[in-house]
């Protein structure tokens, strides 16, 4: 039985661990929905609230007035933004699809099979995932420039994969070799092939770890920068990421910049969201 001290000290921490997670969050929330010269004041709630912020990153030319009815100049990085936003989506739901087609096959057959040069295989994998990306950046610029991709969704595509299928497939592969192998042995004897045994039965007892691997592909495409802002400067390839750091140079109102940022969690919560409950755990009792 917990003692009532150390009962109060698990509760303090886990209310000092939720206050340092939502407190920067409230606080762009609460920036984004103010007026310029309500920032400065630092009200916990706006006196005035206003969506202005997040229609002017839509919108050049939408007439947002100030609190002294003055109007708010147009945000020069408005385009940029909105093309970034649809590039990252686009790029991140295509290279999520296709991680997933490749590394789901590959993550089985390391996990489950034994060949020779399995152990090695693993091995390049994982140190293939290990450097930095800046180390690989220059390579892929004059290669990129060579095949004429550079500044293309195409291109970036295919760098994003070289990130995301070799952290799943580490993943997974560890997931799927730690699965019971009497469920392959009950596949096969209901008559299925290896090919349908893993994906009538394995994939379905495995789905949390391949829902969060998923997840894991799809954010790391969200949120990568240095790839983005090297291979697409300027062009209409641009994704949400770099096109929000020139926000946060070019523009001087913090009040859109807050707004700005917000606009990228939006996906990550939806997304924890949505797949909340196929993340919890592991279900072994009933696979079928």
């Amino acid at each position: 039985m917990r003692s009532p001290a150390r009962t109060i000290v698990i509760y303090a921490g886990v209310a000092l661990l939720v206050a340092w997670t939502l407190v920067p969050i409230y606080w762009l929330i609460n920036m984004s929905l103010s007026h310029q010269a309500e920032i400065v004041q630092a009200h916990f709630i706006p006196d005035h609230p206003t969506l202005c912020n997040y229609v002017r990153i839509f919108s050049d030319t939408y007439p947002c007035k100030a609190l002294d009815g003055s109007p708010y100049p147009a945000i020069g990085q408005a385009t940029a933004v909105r093309q970034g936003l649809i590039n990252s989506l686009i790029i991140a739901v295509i290279v999520t699809i296709l991680t997933m087609a490749v590394s789901v096959p590959a993550a089985y057959a390391i996990g489950r099979l034994t060949f020779e040069g399995k152990g090695k295989l693993l091995l390049t994998i994982v140190m293939s995932r290990s450097y930095p990306p800046i180390a690989i950046l220059i390579p892929f610029f004059s290669m990129y420039q060579k095949l004429q991709i550079q500044g293309t969704i195409l291109g970036l595509i295919i760098i994003y994969l070289t990130l995301t299928i070799p952290l799943v497939v580490w993943i997974l592969s560890g997931f799927f070799s730690s699965l019971p192998r009497s469920l392959e042995r009950l596949a096969r004897v209901d008559g299925c092939t290896p090919f349908q045994a893993l994906y009538r039965v394995l994939i379905r007892v495995a789905m949390p770890g391949v829902t969060a691997c998923a997840v894991i592909a799809f954010l790391t495409c969200w949120n990568e920068f240095t790839f983005a802002l090297m291979l697409t400067p300027g062009s209409s390839a641009q994704t949400f990421p770099p096109a929000l750091a020139a926000m946060f140079t070019n523009v001087s109102y913090p009040n859109e910049n807050a707004a700005a940022a917000l606009l990228a969690l939006i996906p990550v919560m939806i997304l924890a969201y949505l797949f909340q409950s196929r993340i919890r755990g592991l279900n072994l009792v009933d696979p079928l």
